[in-house]
């Protein structure tokens, strides 16, 4: 049987190889990566014919990257590829290009996204600058919109949709209308796709409230946190109807993120209780999933009372230890697209992003110390594939999604919930002092820029005398073993992490004469230092 078997898969083999040569390509274009490297392995034609053409060279080099294929344009898959390895190149060594400063405004309010950088000038203008990329071909521009006809408290942006949505400043008391004016990011009238009058419109409980926007192709959502009552107001409109989906309220809910379209993240306080020594305690902190197609529409949804899907639980914390704040972020949003009119190359692929889940927690009533969880949407996406239809309320314990799924590392000091744009796509970043001097660190969750860089630097010690290394490799490192996170005693138990992943640094040299800074953020062309003290307000942005 097993001999007929094989003598079927040969001759199988020999018919698709006899194929005209460009119908094999074809053919080859629409498989996956993991499908093209097991052809490539099967035979020493296939490993030809994908060795000699660009096209599929491309193909896998933007899978490799985690990148998609940009719109048709003049340029050549021989001429994209060239250009995405220079890219690549560039962020593995994190080398600028090119390196600029922008003045901070004293409007208060900021935003990163889609590679543009927006700030508020005043209360009602806003100024934008589209930051540049020689590499992907994209030019720097800058615009105002001078008077948006309103007073801003928050905005959020899509350049992809031409839209920017503001939250109207109001004096607030009871009763107060929250209005949400959707206008354009180009000219700041209203958006033509919105329902006229361009306005979304909420009255939410008595209190000054601080918010959180996310646009998700038709989807835009609001968490209204209100410091005075320790309340949450997360609301889901269609931009493009004026139709509210969804409209949860609750104590425990601090932070979300969309997870795809349809799955949205949520952070759950656990409830806290001082003893009589003054000591918090807590239950163990976690994440929800909620279904937004089995979620209803327009009716008021209790927190406590959440028919969500599952729940992701973190490890037990020691006795002495409670957590008194969550957050979660991810950039860019599901199913993002980038601007049309920038007709990039190539882009950062939509169907695997990281989250950024930082947890503050308090040791006795007094100590906080911040750590922070990296967890590719994978992780959870595998988790909730095995939830059986019609299921909720499933839990998912540490032990089953945690230690190989994600890595758990301590917030470094520069670590901060106001400059949040730290992560895009799979990378995140973060700032840390080595000596006397400050060091960005890129880490990169990229499975399959992890396995071509193991498989590289395997190559490399069989070619390299031991004890040799040169200053890149000390610049670049693969993590793939497991570690034990510390300090070791938060936990009720030992807490070890094992997802593999890139550790990217700037050398010192690239930081030379660059100062103090904040924090640094990170977009798909630039890394973003922020310097925000009084004598020294400014944002230096270096460019790949």
């Amino acid at each position: 049987m097993r001999i007929q078997l094989a003598n079927r898969l040969g001759h199988s083999r020999m018919l698709f190889v006899s194929l005209p040569t460009e119908l094999i390509i074809e053919i080859l274009l629409e498989l996956d990566l993991r499908s093209l490297l097991r052809c490539r392995q099967s035979c020493s034609f296939l490993k030809d014919v994908m060795d000699d053409d660009k096209r599929l060279q491309y193909h896998i080099e933007l899978a490799a990257a985690g990148m998609e294929d940009g719109p048709p344009s003049t340029l050549t898959a021989a001429e994209r590829l060239q250009i995405l390895r220079t890219r690549q190149a560039a962020w593995d060594k994190l080398a600028k290009t090119s390196r600029e400063e922008v003045p901070m405004l004293e409007g208060g309010v900021w935003e990163l996204h889609g590679g543009v950088l927006a700030q508020g000038e005043g209360s009602r203008t806003l100024v934008l600058k589209q930051l540049p990329s020689a590499i992907r071909g994209i030019e720097s521009r800058e615009w105002r919109i001078e008077d948006l006809g309103v007073n801003m408290r928050d905005f959020g942006m899509d350049p992809a949709q031409d839209l920017l949505v503001v939250i109207e400043n109001r004096a607030e008391w009871t009763g107060t209308t929250c209005s949400v004016h959707l206008r354009t990011l180009s000219t700041g009238e209203p958006h033509p796709a919105a329902p006229r009058p361009a306005v979304l419109t909420h009255t939410p409980q008595e209190g000054r409230y601080s918010y959180t926007i996310q646009i998700a192709e038709d989807f835009v959502a609001i968490l209204m946190t209100c410091g005075d009552a320790d309340h949450s107001e997360l609301l889901i409109w269609n931009w493009k109807t004026g139709q509210r989906r969804l409209y949860i309220n609750g104590s425990d809910l601090s932070s979300f993120a969309f997870l795809t379209a349809r799955y949205m993240l949520l952070t759950s306080l656990p409830t806290m209780e001082l003893d009589d020594n003054d000591v918090f305690h807590g239950d163990d902190p976690r994440l929800l999933v909620i279904d937004l197609e089995r979620m209803s529409d327009r009716h008021q949804i209790d927190f406590s009372d959440l028919d969500y899907l599952c729940a992701f639980h973190y490890p037990a914390l020691a006795d002495n230890f409670a957590t008194i704040s969550m957050s979660v972020r991810s950039d860019p949003a599901p199913n993002w697209r980038p601007d049309p009119a920038l007709k990039v190359p190539f882009h950062v692929a939509r169907q695997e992003r990281l989250f950024v889940i930082t947890l503050w927690v308090v040791e006795g009533n007094m100590h906080i110390l911040p750590f922070i969880s990296l967890v590719p949407s994978t992780t959870f996406l595998a988790s909730i594939e095995s939830i059986a239809p019609g299921e909720t309320g499933r839990t998912f314990e540490w032990s089953e999604w945690g230690p190989a799924g994600s890595r758990l590392i301590p917030a470094p000091p520069t670590h901060t919930s106001v400059w949040v744009c730290y992560v895009y796509g799979m990378t995140f970043t973060m700032s840390v002092r080595e000596g006397s001097k400050r060091t960005i660190l890129a880490l990169d969750f990229n499975q399959m820029n992890v396995r071509r860089a193991q498989a590289r630097q395997r190559e490399q010690s069989e070619t390299t005398e031991e004890g040799e290394q040169s200053a890149d490799d000390k610049n670049f490192l693969v993590v793939s073993e497991p570690r034990v996170f510390r300090p070791a005693h938060m936990f009720k138990e030992e807490v070890t992490t094992s997802l593999p992943h890139i550790v990217r640094k700037t050398d010192q040299g690239s930081m030379e004469g660059e100062g103090h800074f904040d924090a640094v953020m990170v977009s798909e062309d630039s890394l973003v230092l922020v310097s925000s003290q009084s004598h020294v307000r400014k944002y230096r942005i270096f460019t790949f």
